[in-house]
């Protein structure tokens, strides 16, 4: 089993938006790995099908394929590892969505400390760490630590060379936890920033750039710019249709343009 061709063909899949391949190839892979009982294969695969299912609207479902990938990190000796830290963090995010909040913020610090053990506590997976844990303080209208969390993630990825993809997704972060403190202009900032990076060469095929106009959207809405904020939206549908397909993404971005079409007619 090549596994690095296997995940080529997946990131190929993901180019195209073709989820339903993508997750039936993560499934017979998993099916051919636990037969082989290739046990890095099967952490791999249950990995990206948290990923997956995530992405998809399955949150329950990836917090649960979560626990059993930190049961194989424990059956294969590689408790404390990078191999720890990363599964921790993806099974923390998958928590977070289902909002199963106390357990994915105890699976963050988990992540984190090892992070720190392994003398990591600048690289971009600590920044990571930073940005999802204040996105669950965010979930909570806790904005003020959120904006903690960000910031820290910001400084982390600032002082990284060539990091402007990471440093697009903290500023669309910040954004969006400044916009219910009504600190709107600094919002306003990062968008137009973060947003120049996604349309730039650079950033033209990076998949964050639905998430970026989605926030633009949510911007104008709350300016009471209607129609700017439908614009974004569209853009935000076609570019996240684009480059994922139909997901729990697009659905999201559906429900907040027909809410906003609602209120225009009633104003």
């Amino acid at each position: 089993m090549d596994i690095r061709e296997i995940l080529r063909k997946l990131d190929y899949f993901y180019e195209q938006g073709r989820l339903k391949d993508a997750e039936k190839l993560l499934d017979n892979t998993l099916s051919d790995a636990i037969e082989s009982r290739n046990y890095s294969a099967i952490l791999t695969v249950y990995n990206e099908l948290e990923g997956l299912y995530r992405t998809t609207g399955r949150a329950d479902k990836a917090a649960d394929i979560s626990d059993k990938a930190l049961e194989l990190i424990v059956q294969m000796g590689l408790g404390g590892t990078t191999h720890h830290a990363t599964t921790l963090q993806n099974g923390a995010t998958a928590n977070r969505v289902a909002g199963n909040f106390a357990k994915s913020l105890d699976m963050y610090c988990q992540a984190a400390e090892i992070y720190k053990n392994l003398g990591q506590q600048t690289s971009y997976q600590m920044a990571s760490l930073y940005n999802n844990i204040s996105h669950i303080y965010q979930s909570q209208n806790q904005y003020e630590k959120a904006m903690e969390y960000l910031n820290m993630a910001l400084e982390t990825v600032s002082a990284i060379p060539e990091s402007e993809a990471e440093i697009a997704t903290t500023k669309v972060c910040l954004a969006l936890c400044l916009m219910p403190m009504q600190h709107m202009n600094e919002a306003e900032t990062y968008l137009k920033e973060a947003i120049g990076y996604y349309e730039s060469p650079l950033g033209s095929t990076d998949g964050h750039y639905g998430s970026a106009l989605s926030a633009m959207g949510e911007y104008m809405w709350r300016k009471k710019d209607y129609e700017s904020a439908i614009f974004y939206y569209e853009k935000a549908l076609k570019t996240t249709f684009e480059r994922f397909g139909e997901n729990y993404g697009c659905k999201i971005i559906r429900n907040n343009l027909e809410k906003i079409r609602m209120e225009m007619e009633n104003n």
